[in-house]
């Protein structure tokens, strides 16, 4: 036995410790989702699941499925079943059920009944739901691209719920309490982490609290309390994510293959044929007729350097230290409004390839779009990601867009 929990708690430990060797988990917004979870139920009404006698667990095995709109929110549906476990609290010990079902301070002449403290109630449970989930960490630049996920979730539910009194002692039923369906409001905390493209384990703990009548079967009378209490695992898998960057991932884009050159220097002052005495323009009227001049002859003959664009770890925006050299960039495609360019992301070699791809592909979407929201027509871009840098000299090397100027003859694969 001590083998097997041990085999199960390292195999469970490799599910949280594995993910930790990957950037991000790159999601691609909005997608849907599905999947199975478990837990252990507590019930308290009359009756209790921490009774005097000792803890009576239940469980639970449901269903779920659920639609991300963004990094914050998701709605989610669920079904479950199971059973709750619960039995006499201490300062109800002492009290008399009959078989009539009413309670009694003491035995009844005549009448069938047993005493509160060898009862015990077994409910089964059935749950149909919805709840919306808030990941915290959506809120929040640094996070909202993260693995993890910390959900606050407020749900709402139909449960039904049918009890059997049963004594202690044998198990025997005792009372065979009647179908009942409550209105349930409460919510869940839930924390996860995406394992892989599709794969995410979480955890949740949370309370349902019932309307109506107790749970338990038994006849209220000091215990006003009516709600379920459960903490337990999901196990869930992404599908239908195809968003914009899910369809270029693996998308050729056309490049040079020369090498760069670097760029015209436009800093010198124009010929002039003005005779003597004449007034000479001031210089940076002089800078600007010599980089018009200078653009319109060497358009064609010349090739373009492009400033290479660096991304911290993590990191999959434009950093203000870097928007000088997206200014650059941005001059360059003005200056040459028939040039098309790709921009090509990379990563540094941690994490996985597959993970690093989608990774680098962002940070070249970042730059993209940048460029686009300052007037450059989206379709002169073209963005690619290449995953991780095998060749850089280290990992802040590795983090980076580069630009290149897209020819027909040559293709990045």
């Amino acid at each position: 036995m001590f083998k097997h929990k041990r085999r199960l708690f390292t195999a469970l430990l490799a599910l949280f410790v594995f993910p930790l060797t990957a950037q991000e988990k790159a999601a691609d917004f909005p997608f849907w989702y599905i999947g199975i979870q478990g837990g252990v139920p507590f019930g308290i009404s009359t009756f209790s699941s921490f009774g005097a006698g000792k803890t009576r667990a239940g469980h639970d095995f449901g269903l779920y499925g659920g639609y991300r709109f963004n990094p914050v929110l998701s709605l989610e549906a669920q079904a479950a079943w199971g059973r709750v476990n619960q039995s006499t609290q201490d300062c109800c010990a002492p009290y008399w059920l009959g078989s009539d079902m009413h309670r009694y301070e003491a035995p009844v002449a005549g009448l069938e009944g047993w005493h509160y403290a060898g009862l015990k109630s077994r409910v089964a449970t059935q749950r149909y739901g919805l709840q919306l989930n808030m990941n915290l960490l959506g809120f929040f630049a640094r996070t909202k691209d993260s693995r993890w996920s910390l959900d606050i979730s407020p749900a709402l539910a139909a449960i039904g719920t049918k009890s059997s009194i049963r004594t202690i002692a044998d198990g025997s039923e005792a009372v065979k309490g009647n179908a009942r369906w409550h209105l349930a409001a409460g919510g869940n905390v839930q924390a996860g982490c995406r394992l892989t493209r599709n794969l995410h384990v979480g955890i949740y703990s949370g309370v349902a609290c019932l309307t109506g009548d107790a749970m338990d079967g038994l006849p209220e009378y000091r215990h006003k309390n009516n709600f379920i209490w459960e903490s337990g695992l999901k196990l869930g898998w992404t599908f239908g994510r195809k968003g914009k960057n899910a369809r270029q991932t693996g998308v050729s884009a056309c490049i040079p293959a020369k090498e760069e050159v670097p760029a015209v220097q436009n800093d010198a002052e124009p010929e002039t044929d003005a005779p003597a005495g004449r007034a000479i323009p001031e210089r940076a009227k002089a800078e600007e007729t010599a980089t018009a001049s200078v653009t319109t002859e060497t358009a064609e003959a010349a090739e373009v350097s492009f400033p290479v664009i660096y991304f911290p770890f993590n990191g999959t925006e434009v950093t203000v230290s870097e928007l000088p050299k997206a200014r650059r960039i941005l001059g360059i495609l003005n200056a040459h409004p028939d040039m098309k360019v790709a921009v090509i992301g990379w990563c540094d070699t941690k994490g996985s390839q597959e993970v690093n791809e989608r990774y680098s592909l962002r940070r070249a979407e970042a730059v993209k779009n940048w460029l686009v929201e300052q007037g450059i027509e989206a379709s002169r871009i073209q963005a690619v990601g290449k995953g991780s840098d095998h060749h850089a000299a280290d990992a802040n090397a590795a983090r980076r867009v580069e630009t290149k100027e897209q020819e027909k003859e040559e293709c990045i694969q």
